[in-house]
């Protein structure tokens, strides 16, 4: 089974990623300041700093993308945009999965986690694809249930730290 990709994510994640870029050139290069230049860079650490923080958050919302096929006994995430990285686990890799509702502006999305050694190590989310309930019947991880946390638990999560 291989996921299908909501258009409207899609396009939402493109969207930012474009503004990103016409506010990049509307502060730099329509004003006229030197950007490709050393001595720039060399005055301004705060503004290379912030604009590398902005890039870095547009680019982690692309590559949060991915194409998932689910076989008999694993299952592959493939990069969107760079296809060649692909990451392929047997469903036996995972302890456990567990469903979150992930929070957004429009509502809340159910998201299905998938657990090693008590730490994130994937997840799918109904945000992202319009076959989520497949994906999720298909998916042959032991489930634990639901999981009741706040966001900030939840960005504590994504970034690496343990349940």
């Amino acid at each position: 089974m291989k996921s299908k990709i909501k258009i409207t994510s899609l396009l939402l994640v493109l969207f930012i990623n474009f503004l990103v870029g016409i506010l990049f050139w509307i502060i730099f290069i329509k004003a006229g300041i030197k950007v490709f230049e050393y001595e720039f860079w060399t005055y301004k650490p705060l503004i290379l700093f912030l604009i590398i923080i902005l890039e870095i958050f547009a680019l982690s919302l692309i590559f949060q993308l991915k194409i998932i096929i689910i076989e008999k006994d694993k299952v592959i995430f493939k990069n969107l945009i760079l296809p060649f990285l692909k990451k392929e686990r047997l469903f036996s890799y995972y302890d456990f999965s567990k469903f979150v509702n992930e929070k957004s502006k429009t509502g809340y999305y159910e998201s299905l986690w998938l657990f090693k050694n008590g730490k994130l190590e994937d997840q799918i989310s109904s945000f992202y694809y319009s076959n989520y309930s497949k994906l999720k019947f298909e998916l042959k991880v032991q489930n634990k249930g639901k999981l009741k946390i706040s966001s900030f638990k939840q960005i504590y999560l994504k970034f690496g730290g343990k349940l």
